[in-house]
């Protein structure tokens, strides 16, 4: 074979080479934009967050400044609210049911996901809920969860910008109570607004899509 033959030959391969990988640069493209556009995961409409347990305002919702303490006993207010979606649950220590079983709910939740939010538990209990009382109790259910406490009535003002009512009940031993609350969860967003809530009961793979297709 004359070398002008085998230089042909070789240019032949290479354009040949050449259109294959400009050809599959083209697919690998067009399957690119095909799966983000067609098979990516899309934030869900607002009636399938409902169907799911969530119900979201139509404008977010600035939440008051206020002072509480951490279950370290740091300081905290509303800039310690940004930052991170975060879901915000009232509840107590003593709680018998309706606590654990949220806490556990969430602890699963969270466990299951890439990104997921952070969770905070505010005291209804400021009575027999210290600091020390939250630390023991709500890390228990994940190293990362995080209890606030404080006065009666700084408990009962951020309560109120959360739609979240409670109220202590008489137990049936004389000096004893338990406290009746709300079992929504609110939903925070990274701006530190209300901007909706997660009806009860909760479960863990709803909390999951809800939060899921909030954050995207």
């Amino acid at each position: 074979m004359s070398t002008g033959t085998v230089e042909r030959t070789q240019e032949q391969i290479t354009g040949i080479r050449n259109t294959l990988i400009w050809t599959l640069g083209i697919i690998g493209l067009v399957l690119g934009l095909f799966i983000s556009t067609f098979l990516a995961p899309k934030p869900l409409s607002q009636d399938e967050l409902r169907g799911l347990g969530y119900f979201g305002f139509p404008q977010p919702r600035a939440i008051k400044e206020f002072t509480l303490v951490d279950h370290n006993g740091m300081t905290v207010g509303v800039e310690d609210l940004k930052g991170d979606w975060r879901l915000v649950f009232f509840g107590f220590t003593f709680c018998p049911d309706i606590c654990p079983t949220t806490m556990a709910v969430l602890n699963r939740a969270v466990t299951g996901m890439d990104n997921p939010p952070r969770i905070l538990m505010i005291s209804v209990d400021p009575e027999r809920d210290t600091p020390e009382a939250l630390a023991r109790y709500v890390p228990s259910f994940n190293p990362d969860f995080v209890g606030f406490t404080g006065t009666f009535d700084d408990i009962v003002g951020v309560a109120t910008n959360l739609n979240a009512a409670f109220g202590k009940v008489p137990g049936k031993e004389p000096g004893t109570y338990t406290v009746d609350h709300s079992a929504s969860i609110a939903v925070i967003d990274p701006e530190g607004r209300y901007v909706g809530f997660l009806k009860s009961p909760h479960q863990a793979p709803q909390i999951q899509q809800i939060m899921t297709s909030l954050m995207m």
